[in-house]
């Protein structure tokens, strides 16, 4: 396998992984609900909708692989902040006296 292939292959392995954690976000309905969270929501689908023709065009897969890996960390980043501004919402202590 030559080093564009695994690029290739590593790129779409980061997409991958960026729109399933979107769609785990969405089929959770986990909606950002900060500032923060909103923002970087807001990163990640402008990264997404400036990345589509690069993601699209097969002959520069160094470009492919840097572009799905930006929005991958985007999407985690959105992901854990959305997770952990609801831990901080929760009625339920994190660590409850025993």
């Amino acid at each position: 396998m030559n080093s564009d292939e695994t690029e290739m292959r590593e790129a779409v392995r980061e997409l991958a992984a960026a729109l399933e954690t979107m769609l785990n976000l969405i089929k959770a309905d986990a909606l950002p609900t900060t500032p923060e969270a909103h923002r970087l929501m807001q990163k990640a689908m402008a990264c997404l909708d400036e990345s589509t023709e690069r993601i699209a065009d097969p002959d520069r897969p160094a470009e492919i692989h840097q572009a799905a890996a930006a929005l991958n960390r985007l999407v985690t980043s959105a992901r854990e902040q959305i997770l952990d501004d609801a831990v901080a919402a929760s009625p339920v202590p994190d660590h409850p006296d025993m």
